[in-house]
């Protein structure tokens, strides 16, 4: 069984798949292009802690939405707006 996982497989899954697949999903939560997004951090993972700071494009249900007030970006669980104190509507 050794001899079909080969150290050269698991490299290439380690550098290139796994920051791929993480920098799309995190683009996805943010209302980001998934293809895109992965193919730029598997190329270069130093942008999956781009993506990761970057706000979203939009409001994505279950994940943020945007105060009515101030037009901020905010996590879906917080209730009230942190910058302005504006209640989610």
């Amino acid at each position: 069984m050794a001899e079909f996982v080969k150290p050269a497989y698991l490299a290439f899954l380690l550098v290139i798949v796994v920051p791929g697949v993480a920098g799309g999903i995190l683009a996805a939560n943010r209302a980001r292009n998934f293809v895109g997004w992965s193919i730029l951090c598997a190329v270069f993972p130093i942008f999956l802690l781009v993506i990761y700071f970057h706000k979203p494009l939009r409001e994505v249900e279950g994940k943020f939405w945007k105060c009515r007030s101030c037009g901020e970006f905010l996590k879906w669980r917080e209730e009230a707006c942190r910058y302005c104190g504006a209640p989610r509507a």
